[in-house]
């Protein structure tokens, strides 16, 4: 993952419409962000994922091939965004064994 990003002025919303599962990677508001602050989290595709306002993210990635999100947001949507190779020179990945 080279990007993320969080809103400040509202959530974000996405919800499985297939129940596949997925992943997503989710970290703590704040301004000093690191990409070793990142954890990978599992979704089984049975429920969707609010993202809080301020939480760093990257969307939403199925874990057996393709998946249809259903997705809203705040209707302002600011966005503050890391390009990690640009700040860290260093990729965003995570091992996953599932």
């Amino acid at each position: 993952i080279w990007h993320v990003n969080y809103h400040p002025d509202g959530g974000q919303l996405f919800f499985p419409k297939d129940n596949k599962p997925f992943i997503s990677p989710l970290a703590l508001p704040g301004d000093d962000i690191q990409p070793n602050n990142f954890k990978a989290f599992y979704f089984d595709g049975s429920q969707g994922l609010y993202i809080h306002p301020n939480i760093w993210h990257e969307g939403v990635f199925p874990t057996k091939g393709r998946a249809i999100f259903k997705g809203k947001q705040g209707k302002i949507h600011a966005r503050v965004s890391i390009d990690l190779l640009k700040e860290f020179k260093s990729y965003l990945y995570f091992k996953v064994f599932i």
